[in-house]
């Protein structure tokens, strides 16, 4: 039997005052925990003692003797308030380089859909960036017809445009590393991204999936 160990990270504001199009975070690992329900009461306590709440949590499973690229088994995403907002889990583990198969997700399994504004927590810059999504991870049944569906949104950051080969500006983002907007947002921002997200053509999605 695999034995799994639970991290809980903190995900804090490294700016007094965040704000938007983009903002700093920083983590701090709170501790590793035998079980998800013992991650969690770790951070309700901790919510439980702070003047002003972080930006979230995530607990990550990882599976003991594997190297760290291989061991993730699975990621929650908690909001600031301690709220489960969204899981991922691995199908199976896998060598760090390789993919795997991703089964859909059901209507109340989307947290977004087309053309929401979303905070995209770009995890290995320590930075969050606001933008839009554009398409959606494939549902159920759209999978049973993808030979090889991923878990992502595809999202285009506040900084719209293109790239120097004529490609839009976008990221591929699993769901576990969106959030809903916590600060409100200016009409000029979102005047910004709803305009890239009506100007795209229809055509190049193609491309966002193909890259």
């Amino acid at each position: 039997m695999e034995n799994s160990i639970y991290k809980l990270i903190e995900i804090q504001y490294r700016n007094y005052k965040p704000q938007y199009p983009d903002f700093k975070i920083s983590y701090e690992t709170v501790g590793y925990f035998s079980s998800i329900a013992n991650a969690e009461q770790a951070m309700k306590n901790k919510i439980g003692r702070y003047r002003n709440p972080p930006f979230g949590f995530w607990i990550k499973e990882q599976v003991l003797d594997l190297l760290e690229g291989e061991a993730m088994k699975s990621k929650r995403s908690y909001l600031s308030d301690g709220s489960l907002w969204d899981v991922w889990n691995a199908l199976e583990l896998r060598d760090v380089d390789s993919w795997v198969r991703f089964n859909g997700r059901s209507e109340d399994e989307m947290r977004f859909n087309s053309g929401d504004i979303v905070e995209i927590v770009l995890e290995y810059e320590e930075v969050v960036v606001l933008g839009i999504a554009l398409l959606t991870p494939p549902t159920i049944e759209e999978a049973k017809e993808d030979g090889f569906p991923l878990d992502y949104y595809y999202v285009s950051p506040y900084y719209v445009g293109y790239n120097d080969n004529g490609s839009y500006i976008h990221y591929h983002e699993a769901p576990i590393d969106l959030f809903p907007p916590r600060f409100p947002v200016s009409d000029e921002l979102q005047k910004k991204l709803k305009d890239a997200y009506k100007n795209i053509p229809k055509e190049k999605y193609s491309e966002f999936i193909e890259d």
